[in-house]
């Protein structure tokens, strides 16, 4: 079969390059995408960046201003980007272990790891799933331990009727390809909290940040994704395209305002937005229905009052031969699926840890396969992946 589905989609057409070139030198995009994060997330104040990496780095950046402490607490499974932040911000990474009921940091644990040189608490919503625990655990730690959520593969998820983003003291977002929201690029900090947002503001101004990529360099890097996620495209040149996929973690990352072109692009996006998440709620939760009674397989709780918009769809195989065969059985059948990270991040990273240490991140490393959700995967692409994941199975 020729025509194969990518991992991740491009949700971006000519009508929304044309919108944004026409605004590319409008700096009016940029407070109109921060009033439309501010309605989104429910915080008051939004600080746009040119990635979520770097919005991550200025938070750091604006807490050891004023502390200092210089620890990070990280899930021990989840991008090795964040590391290198933590690290470009001449903080410490500390990690704790991941639970099996959501697949992101496991509250307690967090709760056990803090110390008296604890800056911040980093919880990730990982593949979109809301992190269990988190309404309540900015009020279960230490005063002086602020709470940040890392919410770049999760924006539109909610808990309670409340969105991810704002629990946390601070969060940030990004809006990089294969995300919720997936423009050219950019990313944006929300918090309530007006001294947090001054600190912000201070970093950010010391370090005469520059706008980001020219108009062409977007055009260009928006024109060879968009050709390269086309199934049939995709299919035909798979060998080729591969090459250019992310393996491993950036040794460094640019830190730079958000251009003009990849605010209004983000600001044409929105307006599809709410299709957009509903679409990969939907899949997510076909998935959930069609995966959940099969021996061998762990899924994430998305129970409870909340609701789950997926980035990808992650299953965790006890055998990870039948993971693998799953695997090829799956893009046999017309879909890519993808291991995600292939390693925890005490693998990745010399932080100081055995390598059997956080035994939950290390068996979720080892099983894990996503499966697409973007709302390009139609319901026959859905049904084949079940059925090659059950095929998997059977053959065991």
């Amino acid at each position: 079969m020729i025509r194969k589905v990518p991992i991740i989609d491009s949700p971006v057409g000519p009508s929304d390059i044309v919108y944004a070139l026409s605004r590319s030198a409008d700096r009016f995009a940029v407070p109109e995408l921060e009033t439309i994060m501010s309605g989104h997330t429910g915080c008051r104040y939004i600080h746009t960046v040119d990635s979520g990496i770097a919005a991550l780095y200025i938070i750091l950046k604006a807490l050891s201003a004023v502390s200092a402490k210089t620890e990070v607490i990280l899930p021990a499974y989840t991008a090795g980007s964040l590391v290198v932040a933590v690290r470009r911000a001449g903080l410490s990474p500390v990690l704790c272990d991941i639970s099996f009921r959501d697949f992101n940091c496991d509250a307690d644990a967090i709760l056990r790891t803090v110390s008296d040189r604890t800056l911040a608490v980093v919880c990730v919503h990982m593949f979109g799933v809301e992190m269990a625990g988190i309404k309540d655990l900015k009020a279960r730690l230490p005063a002086g331990v602020t709470l940040v959520e890392d919410c770049a593969q999760a924006m539109g998820s909610s808990i309670g009727g409340a969105p991810v983003g704002s629990f946390g003291d601070v969060s940030f977002f990004s809006f990089n390809r294969g995300k919720n929201l997936a423009a050219c690029g950019g990313g944006c900090i929300a918090t309530n909290i007006g001294g947090m947002s001054e600190s912000i503001s201070r970093v950010k101004s010391r370090m005469g940040m520059a706008r980001g990529r020219s108009e062409i360099m977007s055009l260009l890097k928006l024109a060879a994704f968009a050709a390269a996620v086309n199934p049939y495209v995709y299919g035909a040149l798979f060998g080729l395209i591969s090459r250019f996929k992310d393996t491993a973690p950036p040794l460094d990352f640019e830190i730079a305002e958000m251009s003009f072109f990849d605010a209004a692009l983000t600001v044409k996006l929105f307006r599809r937005f709410g299709a957009m998440s509903e679409k990969r709620h939907a899949n997510g939760i076909f998935l959930t229905k069609a995966l959940k009674d099969m021996t061998g397989l762990t899924l994430p709780s998305v129970s409870g009052p909340g609701k789950t918009i997926f980035n990808r769809f992650p299953v965790v195989f006890k055998d990870c031969r039948a993971r693998d065969r799953a695997m090829r059985a799956i893009w046999r059948s017309g879909v890519e699926s993808s291991r995600m990270y292939l390693r925890p991040l005490h693998h990745m990273f010399d932080l100081g840890y055995r390598r059997e240490d956080f035994p939950n991140a290390c068996a979720l490393a080892q099983g894990i396969l996503t499966l697409p959700v973007h709302p390009s995967v139609g319901s026959k692409d859905l049904a084949r992946s079940v059925e090659a994941v059950r095929e998997s199975l059977r053959w065991g």
